[in-house]
Order: structure tokens, then sequence, then C-alpha cells
């Protein structure tokens, strides 16, 4: 009876360490990309740098939104403190300030690989001519 009481402890502290090691998720992701994904921006924008679709074409990917903004344009843009084109940002922004700037200082970061993936693929062409 002890031999099955030892083996059932065991095999449940077994168990349980597997499902709490199997919950712990690896964070890879930045975390401007969760509160992109978290406030539902990918639900309007792509971010195709970024691995972000959406079935949306009326707006604009972002991926390159750092190489015609500056931080603080952006930041108010979001905001709805600023106007492209007569135009205010569709949707309010419900997030804490900080994760605004964690937001926009990713989406001014991704810019720079847009830019310098647009770069390659034009240096590409031109090697191939």
């Amino acid at each position: 009876m002890k031999k099955i009481i030892s083996y059932l402890l065991a095999l449940s502290f077994i168990v349980i360490t597997y499902g709490f090691q199997s919950n712990i998720k690896n964070d890879d992701e930045p975390a401007g990309k969760k509160i992109f994904i978290k406030n539902k921006c990918s639900s309007c924008h792509a971010l195709k740098v970024a691995n972000i679709t959406t079935k949306k074409d009326k707006y604009p990917d972002l991926s390159d939104v750092g190489t015609k903004y500056d931080a603080e344009f952006l930041t108010k843009w979001i905001l709805k403190e600023v106007t492209i084109n007569d135009a205010t940002h569709m949707k309010s922004y419900k997030g804490s300030d900080e994760d605004l700037k964690v937001l926009v200082g990713w989406l001014m970061s991704l810019s720079k690989d847009a830019v310098t993936d647009t770069t390659k693929v034009m240096n590409d062409k031109v090697d191939d001519k």
C-alpha cells in the first residue's frame, strides 16, 4: 500500500511539474508587438515587416511609418490629437501612457528594418541589371 501511495505521489508530482512547464510561454515577442495585438491595432493595420497581416486593405501597412513621421507625431496621431489629410485616427487608444511609448518605440524600430529591407531589394535589382 505504501508503494502505491508513493507511486501516486511521484506520478502526481511529475504531472503537476509538466503542467506548470507547459504553461510557461517562451516570451520571444517584443513588448511593442504584444501591445499592438492587445489593442487590436492588427484588426485594421498590417505590419508585414513583423509578420502581422490583415484582410483589410483600406488601412496602411505600418512597416515603414517611422520613415514618414517621428515618434512625437505618431503618439499624437494615436491619441487623436493631430490629423493627416484632415482625418484623425479611427479608434481611441485605451492603453497606458507607458504602453503607448513602448508601442511607438517598437513601430519606429520596425521602420528601420523596413527601410533596410527595401534598400536591399532595390540594391539587388540594381545589381541584377
